[in-house]
Order: C-alpha cells, then structure tokens, then sequence
C-alpha cells in the first residue's frame, strides 16, 4: 500500500463517501470506518483537505436527513400511544355508564323519579346577584 493518497485513492474514497451520504451504510460514519476500509490513518485522511470537506459534507447530511424508517417507526410509536388512550377512555365511558345505571337503580328504589334527580339545581345567591347586577 503507498504511503501517501494517490489521486485515484482519493477519488475511490470520495466514492465511498458518496454512498454513504445517501444512506446505503447507515447513519453513523466515524474516521475509523474509512480507515479500516482503505488502511490509511485518521490523521492521513483528515489531513487531505478534499477528503476533510467530503467526510464533513456527508457527516451534516446524514445528522440532517431523517430516513423514511424513523418517520415510519415514530408514526407507529404514536399509534400505539392513541390507541391505548381510545382503550383507556372507552373504559372510563363504560365506568361512568354503569355507575350512572346504578344511581338511577338506587334513585329509584328510594321513591326518586329520574325527572326529579334531572332537575335543574337552583342558581346560588352569588350567581343570583351577578346577574342583577349585569342587567342594571
């Protein structure tokens, strides 16, 4: 292997870079990578300024760019989440349900009709005096 970056390494590593900024390797591209994938030292690429610019064009797109598959896995997270909130207020409709049944059962047995327990309660004498005062 040459010591130095040839011209055509350099080209085959801007390559690769180039796959990786459209996300065919992943998300997570490190110096290490390209240094096990073409044997040169950190410091030798980092140190190649076409490379450098290369390495930090694709490290912003890849922090940027959200991939369909996040989108997709959060959409099915706040599924679930909506889901169980239905489940959860559908069981506390069901509660109020049966307990308004069996007030009214128990309504019944002590001699109260439902039209008396549906009656209107009677404004309080704050609301009584708030309303004189907003016809004056």
């Amino acid at each position: 292997m040459n010591r130095y970056i040839t011209v055509e390494i350099e080209s085959d590593i801007l390559k690769y870079l180039g796959e990786w900024k459209t996300g065919k390797y992943g998300k997570k591209l490190t110096w290490g990578i390209i240094s096990k994938s073409f044997g040169y030292s950190r410091q030798a690429l980092s140190g190649n300024k076409v490379i450098k610019e290369a390495y930090n064009d694709v490290i912003t797109t890849l922090k940027d760019t959200t991939s369909e598959i996040d989108i997709l896995a959060d959409i099915a997270k706040e599924n679930k989440k909506l889901k169980k909130e239905i489940t959860d207020a559908n069981a506390l409709i069901h509660e109020y349900e049966q307990k308004y049944i069996r007030w009214q059962e128990n309504a019944m047995a002590k001699g109260i009709s439902v039209e008396a327990l549906n009656k209107p309660i009677d404004p309080t004498i704050k609301e009584q005096l708030r309303k004189r005062t907003q016809e004056n």
